[in-house]
């Protein structure tokens, strides 16, 4: 890898923003406080306290990184390695594995078969320093995941909770596409009369939505209820769900 001179602004002598400023911004702290939050929250119950993962997560980084000098901490410099982590932590939006060519696209001067090494360096980190997650690889890409031995702490902290807690909104959004699914992000909008991105990704995260995309690539993704759904409801599937006329007191 080459690296290009830099002024102390933090950019190159032709004004570009360097790499680790891009990534910075689209890989914020908050960002991956949000993802570190999804990854230790339980299968069911609210997910964990933002505020909460926040500090988890900074204190785990420190840990993971504390091999490195205090000077490049200072600096706040984002190796490639820092950021193939970050952008584990954050995850995709439907929730698909992250493939090393995606990763390698987003840091200059890094191949795909870098990534790999990366993500090893990282698994090693992982492993020596005790920690509770590990990265996997799943099909065609990557993902960040509980270990194994850790699933019993975390079946602890979920009890035997059977109802999953949601708020209204959350609610009238997967009633939405329970009842008109398939059914774009789009045509959920124009239900509800406002943008649902964010619920539809929240219902997503916790199993209960899924994201299909169709092959016909000037369509637009749809959602449609999982299985886990239909467990939650003792369903075998969404055509018994209640009807109108189940749903009036008599």
């Amino acid at each position: 890898m080459t690296k290009s001179s830099k002024t102390d602004s933090g950019k190159n002598v032709a004004g570009k923003v360097t790499d680790a400023e891009d990534a910075a911004g689209r890989f914020s702290l908050q960002r991956l406080s949000a993802a570190f939050a999804r990854l230790t929250a339980p299968d069911s119950g609210e997910p964990a306290d933002p505020e909460v993962a926040n500090r988890e997560l900074a204190q785990s980084l420190d840990e993971v990184h504390q091999s490195e000098s205090a000077d490049a901490r200072e600096k706040q410099v984002l190796s490639p390695r820092m950021i193939v982590e970050g952008m584990l932590f954050v995850g995709q939006e439907d929730g698909s594995p992250m493939s090393n060519r995606s990763m390698a696209a987003h840091i200059r001067d890094v191949s795909p078969q870098e990534v790999d090494s990366l993500i090893q360096e990282l698994n090693e980190i992982y492993a020596n320093s005790g920690c509770s997650y590990k990265i996997v690889s799943e099909g065609a890409g990557y993902r960040m995941q509980l270990r194994a031995e850790f699933e019993t702490v975390r079946q602890r902290m979920s009890g035997n909770t059977k109802q999953v807690r949601l708020s209204p909104q959350t609610i009238e959004v997967l009633s939405i596409v329970a009842y008109r699914q398939p059914v774009s992000a789009e045509d959920v909008a124009k239900v509800r009369g406002s943008r649902s991105t964010v619920l539809l990704n929240q219902l997503i995260r916790r199993g209960l939505l899924k994201l299909e995309r169709p092959a016909e690539t000037s369509s637009n993704p749809v959602y449609r209820t999982t299985e886990r759904f239909n467990q939650l409801l003792n369903i075998r599937s969404p055509a018994e769900l209640p009807q109108s006329e189940d749903l009036d007191d008599n």
